[in-house]
C-alpha cells in the first residue's frame, strides 16, 4: 500500500506497526541547554565532549574527528612499542659479560708486549689505570701466562744476566727489577742464580775497564770518575773507593811499564 505523502510524521510509527514492521525507537541526544527528563540540563560543551574526542591541548582546541582520533591512538601505540624496543636493545651496565672484559684486557696485554716484554706488575698497573676490575685483571693475566705473553721468571733471569755482564751490582739490579714491576719473590729467585759471584772481583773488573779509558787524566780526577762509575752501578761506596784506587794505580803502572 503506498504511503500517503500527506500523512503526518507522527503517524508513521503506527502505520508501520499496523503492517508488522518493528522498529527500534529513535533516541535523540538532548539539544544543548535542553532539560532532560531524568537528570540535569545538558550544556553545549558537555554534549560536544560526550560525542567527539578533543585534541590534547587547551580546552578551546577544536574537536578531533574519528579518523584523527584513530591516527593519534595508532601513533601512541607505535611510540610505546619503539620505547620498549629501545630499552630492550640498550644493555644495562651490569649486563656486560665477564668473558668480554677478560678478552678485551688480554688484547691490551698483547698490544703492550708486542714490542718488548713487560712484567705482570707493570701490566697490572696499566690495566688498573684503565679502570679494569681486579677479577678481570687476574683472569686476563692468567690467560696471558698460558699464551706465553708474560713470563716473569724468565724475564727476570735474563735481565739479571744482561745487567751483570754490564757490570751492575745486585743492589742496582734489584732496584731496576722492582721499578719494572717484578715482585720480590721473582727478583730473589733471579738474583739467586748469580749469588755465588765474588762482588769485589766483579767491582774491580768494572773499575779496571773504566780506569783504562782515563789514563790521560790526572790520577785524582781519574779516581773520582771511577768511583762515580761504580756507584752508579750499585756498588757500595767503600768497595767502590777501594777497587777504584787499585784500578787507577794499576792502569798507571801498566802505562809506565809499557813506555819503557
Amino acid at each position: 500500500m503506498p504511503i500517503d505523502p500527506d500523512l503526518p510524521f507522527r503517524d508513521a510509527e503506527a502505520w508501520l506497526a499496523a503492517r508488522g514492521v518493528r522498529r527500534e525507537p529513535i533516541r535523540l541526544t538532548p539539544a544543548p541547554d535542553e532539560p532532560r527528563a531524568d537528570g540535569p540540563r545538558v550544556t553545549a560543551d558537555a554534549a560536544s565532549s560526550a560525542t567527539t574526542p578533543r585534541a590534547p591541548g587547551p580546552p578551546d582546541a577544536p574537536p578531533l574527528s574519528a579518523r584523527e582520533a584513530d591516527q593519534l591512538a595508532r601513533q601512541a601505540a607505535a611510540d610505546a612499542a619503539q620505547r620498549q624496543a629501545d630499552v630492550a636493545a640498550t644493555p644495562a651496565p651490569g649486563d656486560r659479560h665477564l668473558e668480554d672484559d677478560v678478552a678485551e684486557a688480554v688484547a691490551f696485554i698483547r698490544r703492550s708486549t708486542s714490542s718488548a716484554p713487560q712484567a705482570e706488575g707493570r701490566l697490572r698497573g696499566k690495566l688498573a689505570a684503565r679502570g679494569t676490575p681486579a677479577v678481570v685483571i687476574d683472569q686476563a693475566l692468567a690467560r696471558a701466562r698460558a699464551e706465553r705473553l708474560v713470563d716473569d721468571g724468565a724475564m727476570a733471569a735474563a735481565f739479571v744476566d744482561e745487567r751483570r755482564r754490564m757490570g751492575h751490582a745486585p743492589t742496582r739490579i734489584r732496584r731496576d727489577l722492582t721499578t719494572r714491576g717484578f715482585d720480590p719473590d721473582t727478583i730473589a729467585a733471579a738474583l739467586a742464580t748469580r749469588a755465588d759471584e765474588d762482588l769485589e772481583a766483579a767491582a774491580f773488573a768494572v773499575a779496571r775497564d773504566r780506569a783504562a779509558s782515563l789514563t790521560g787524566l790526572p790520577t785524582e780526577t781519574a779516581f773520582r770518575r771511577v768511583v762515580g762509575h761504580l756507584a752508579r752501578r750499585g756498588y757500595p761506596e767503600a768497595l767502590a773507593r777501594k777497587v777504584a784506587r787499585q784500578a787507577v794505580f794499576r792502569s798507571r803502572d801498566e802505562q809506565r811499564t809499557a813506555g819503557h
